[in-house]
């Protein structure tokens, strides 16, 4: 037994969410509790389909297959998967599960969304509302293993997108990350698609001459969700590629080398061109990163010192030293690393001397973590460490500031 049909559509078409409205005196019925269920599904499976996607999030791996009188037997480590409609699929151990025997030497396996009913309890009169005298009082989210011959349409298609047509050359990243979007939104989310399949692929495998399943050499790979901390983690590994991150040739390579001093100079112009292009890239890249992490400072610690301004005038007063300084720096647009790291300098003082009136009005622990991370700022600044490392430890100390714990019932300096 499961809820009904409306409770998880299977569509992927969009609704308005709908909510309980409380009042004093209301009466609570089923009807009531599953509307509130309702809305928190299909809340969170609407933010899951759109912005995170399909496929497994973590784990579920396969470890093995193995042929029984009954069937085939197929392991799978815990993990977490979303389908096609955002719901959650979670297998929270290693679970083995029996399925029927295939017809051919392939398969694919695939987990899908599924509940079970359990806690059967009687049910107390209802002048015959109700025909059982007993029903399950809970359902649990569960899985299904399933396998078929076929594999699905292209579970790793890439969404493609054609901006061959426009000139970044001289383009700004805010701009070039507006037209991204908007190209991408005009051809992938202009609509919606019904009819998804509510699986999600596990890979495909295929039985050896030795009888054993092993996964598929030339099968179609596992259906992932690109989480965001993947996404973020290539990107920060190709802007600290600094070599050639394409990788790909300074120019077409004429077929045969110049053996001439004419044929030599042409190269090496053309050699000196793209390192310029790829100098000025870089510039503008660093220039656009180190003043977000000014702005974001000014923001921080102008919420933070209006956050103090009850409890701690020196405190509030020195987080507001913090964001007008920042406020210079980036009038003064520091578009080089030498001059970022000057300006970072400039605010060790006021970063340190604000611990001590943080000592009276906040958590030990957030304390803590805000003279951490000052610490390692300061460490990274006196040690000349690379650039990244550097912007790193600054996010590092605004995060800090921000979630600085105010402690409850403090008494105000007088």
């Amino acid at each position: 037994m499961t809820r009904d049909a409306d409770y998880n559509r299977d569509g992927r078409g969009l609704s308005q969410f709908e909510k309980n409205r409380f009042f004093k005196g209301k009466l609570m019925t089923p009807r009531d509790m599953e509307a509130e269920q309702t809305y928190h599904a299909d809340r969170l499976q609407t933010l899951n389909r759109f912005i995170d996607g399909a496929g497994i999030v973590y784990g579920l791996d396969v470890q093995s297959i193995t042929e029984t009188e009954d069937g085939i037997d197929v392991t799978i480590n815990s993990g977490l998967a979303l389908d096609e409609c955002g719901r959650p699929i979670v297998v929270d151990q290693v679970t083995t599960k029996t399925l029927p025997a295939p017809s051919g030497d392939e398969l694919h396996l695939f987990i899908q969304y599924s509940e079970i009913a359990v806690e059967t309890v009687p049910v107390p009169d209802t002048d015959g509302a109700i025909d059982e005298e007993a029903v399950p009082s809970r359902d649990v989210e569960v899985f299904e293993l399933t396998h078929r011959e076929e594999p699905p349409a292209d579970p790793t298609a890439i969404p493609d997108l054609d901006l061959s047509d426009l000139d970044f050359d001289d383009a700004d990243p805010r701009t070039i990350a507006r037209t991204i979007a908007e190209r991408y939104h005009e051809r992938h989310r202009s609509g919606t698609a019904d009819g998804a399949d509510p699986a999600v692929y596990l890979g495909a495998f295929e039985r050896t001459p030795a009888g054993s399943w092993e996964p598929a050499s030339d099968g179609t790979g596992q259906s992932y969700v690109y989480d965001h901390d993947m996404l973020f983690t290539a990107l920060v590994h190709h802007l600290a590629d600094t070599d050639n991150p394409h990788r790909t040739p300074v120019q077409e390579q004429d077929k045969e080398r110049p053996d001439d001093l004419d044929g030599i100079v042409r190269r090496l112009d053309a050699m000196e061109g793209t390192v310029e292009n790829l100098e000025r890239e870089r510039d503008m890249l660093a220039q656009y990163v180190l003043r977000k992490t000014i702005k974001d400072r000014v923001r921080f610690f102008e919420t933070l010192s209006e956050r103090l301004e009850p409890y701690s005038g020196e405190g509030a007063r020195l987080a507001r030293e913090i964001a007008e300084v920042s406020r210079d720096g980036l009038d003064a647009t520091p578009d080089r690393e030498e001059a970022y790291r000057r300006h970072l300098s400039t605010l060790m003082d006021r970063l340190i001397q604000l611990g001590e009136p943080l000592e009276q009005v906040v958590t030990e622990e957030s304390l803590e973590r805000y003279l951490k991370s000052v610490s390692r700022l300061q460490s990274t600044i006196e040690s000349d460490e690379p650039l990244l490392e550097l912007v790193d430890a600054h996010d590092q100390v605004c995060e800090a500031a921000d979630s600085l714990d105010v402690l409850v019932d403090v008494v105000p300096e007088a």
